[in-house]
């Protein structure tokens, strides 16, 4: 399986290692030249924008917002129109509830998955591969984002099968 991160902040770093642990192919993402560096002096495979990473059969977006979530998705140099049908986007961002629905439909043009999936823990328990994750989304997107979500989780509550009911739980 080959899985992207984008943004190798404190917890994306994490999250990326914790994949390259689980023997998972993984490629980072993120502007940052130092962050870039450090993924890769790990053994992972770093580039600058998302339209870079390649096919992916799963994506963890651990951006800070929506507007950076759709920029890195629909941006110029964007994401979803590079990822190959039946990928799934695993959406990390702390957002409001009515966020994931529209995302979902986006994506969805593109013949792409979704799982509305926040993150807690910060940055030690990122390291560790023992986030918590409130997700939602449909049983196709859970099954095909299991190996991400088992790499970068300890825990992961499935609240439901509509994206937006993660982003709910996590406010």
């Amino acid at each position: 399986m080959r899985v992207g991160v984008i943004g190798l902040g404190a917890m994306g770093m994490g999250a990326a290692r914790s994949c390259l642990a689980a023997g998972l192919a993984t490629v980072g993402c993120d502007m940052n030249p130092a962050a870039r560096a450090a993924f890769e002096a790990a053994g992972g495979e770093a580039v600058d924008r998302p339209s870079a990473m390649g096919a992916l059969d799963a994506v963890l977006i651990l951006v800070v917002n929506a507007a950076q979530t759709d920029s890195v998705l629909f941006g110029g140099d964007g994401l979803a129109a590079c990822l190959p049908a039946g990928a799934v986007v695993v959406a990390g961002a702390t957002t409001s509830p009515d966020y994931p629905p529209k995302l979902a439909a986006r994506l969805a043009e593109h013949g792409l998955l979704l799982l509305d999936a926040p993150v807690s823990g910060g940055a030690a328990k990122a390291a560790a591969g023992e986030m918590t994750v409130m997700a939602a989304g449909s049983e196709a997107a859970f099954a095909k984002a299991e190996p991400l979500l088992d790499a970068v989780a300890e825990r992961v509550y499935r609240i439901g099968p509509t994206p937006g009911q993660g982003a709910a739980i996590k406010m």
